[in-house]
């Protein structure tokens, strides 16, 4: 399936997020972010002066260091470009989220500290998906891991994060069954 031919069109705005799980030497996972706003015109608003086509508009770079748990035990920011000079004075607030872990509530509590204006709405969004790579970095260290312990009774905390593994659909009745809720066999599209 792809997406329909669009009608003649010209590009304004591109936005480029490049995410990176690396395992570290020491046993730890670094988990890496850039992001990048650029226009295809010079930009006018901010404090900058004029920020010509293809130079960012905004760039970000965000690393944390995480255990096998998901705990955070380092964590830093860079704003490099920015429209308003004041903007980079935000990024020592990543280390804030030193001592947390990736998991249920993580981004509630990340908006919470380093959210609004005591922060950068572009970092948030970029911990968004430095988390979600740091998921998938640590996946299958923690499946071997819930393999090792096989806890049968515990209901995974994957089951119900999306359409594929709703509790009542074929998935979830193939993988666990255990925890197979009744309902429409057929993918729901």
């Amino acid at each position: 399936m792809s997406l329909s031919s669009p009608v003649p069109r010209s590009l304004i705005h591109e936005r480029a997020i490049t995410c990176r799980g690396y395992l570290r030497d020491d046993g730890l996972w670094d988990v890496e972010g850039t992001f990048s706003d650029t226009k295809t015109a010079t930009y006018h608003d901010g404090d900058h002066g004029a920020i010509p086509a293809g130079v960012p508009l905004h760039g970000m770079r965000l690393r944390i260091t995480i255990d096998a748990t998901a705990k955070i035990h380092e964590a830093e920011a860079e704003i490099g470009h920015a429209p308003f000079s004041i903007c980079p004075i935000v990024a020592p607030l990543a280390s804030r989220l030193v001592g947390l872990s990736i998991g249920k509530g993580f981004m509630a509590e990340a908006r919470r500290i380093m959210g609004g204006t005591k922060g950068c709405t572009h970092v948030l969004e970029l911990l968004g998906e430095v988390a979600g790579t740091a998921f998938q970095t640590l996946h299958d260290v923690r499946k071997k891991e819930t393999n090792a312990t096989d806890h049968p009774e515990r209901r995974p905390l994957i089951i119900d994060t999306c359409h594929a593994l709703r509790a009542d659909g074929p998935v979830v009745r193939q993988l666990w069954p255990t925890f197979a809720q009744p309902g429409n066999a057929k993918t729901n599209t």
